[in-house]
């Protein structure tokens, strides 16, 4: 396989939409933190049924976080492996371009954990749901 300038740069697109998507995530998280210290603030008798879910924000902060550094750092090794083939270092920007997909490739399994996380977050408020209502369960 011969690496070109143009073969980095195809995934230039990917991990800028991909750091956007995290960055979306992340955002959706701060929301829902706010409102839900706002809802402990107003029931602090309720305050049982908020914990699991605070404990499942905190850990997915953490996985965000991760998922968007190591997002970041595939993007510098991406950039590097086409300064490296200006430099004709052919050899070390193959290593350092497999160096950024394998990070990609890490980033983005964070992601598929981080969406299961999700998925156990809304499970909890569901387990708060009576029928047709959903109401905080003492």
């Amino acid at each position: 396989m011969e690496l070109t300038l143009t073969t980095p740069a195809l995934i230039f697109s990917t991990i800028s939409l991909l750091l956007l998507a995290y960055t979306s995530r992340f955002l959706a998280l701060a929301t829902l933190i706010r409102s839900l210290h706002n809802q402990t603030s107003q029931e602090i008798n309720n305050i049982h049924s908020i914990v699991p879910q605070i404990d499942n924000l905190k850990l997915r902060i953490k996985i965000i976080k991760n998922m968007q550094l190591i997002g970041i750092i595939s993007l510098f090794f991406c950039v590097f492996s086409m300064f490296l083939i200006f430099l004709q270092q052919i050899m070390l920007a193959e290593f350092t371009f497999a160096g950024s997909l394998i990070l990609l490739m890490i980033s983005l399994s964070l992601s598929a954990i981080e969406i299961h996380i999700s998925v156990k977050a809304l499970n909890i408020e569901l387990s708060q749901c009576v029928g047709d209502q959903c109401k905080l369960i003492k």
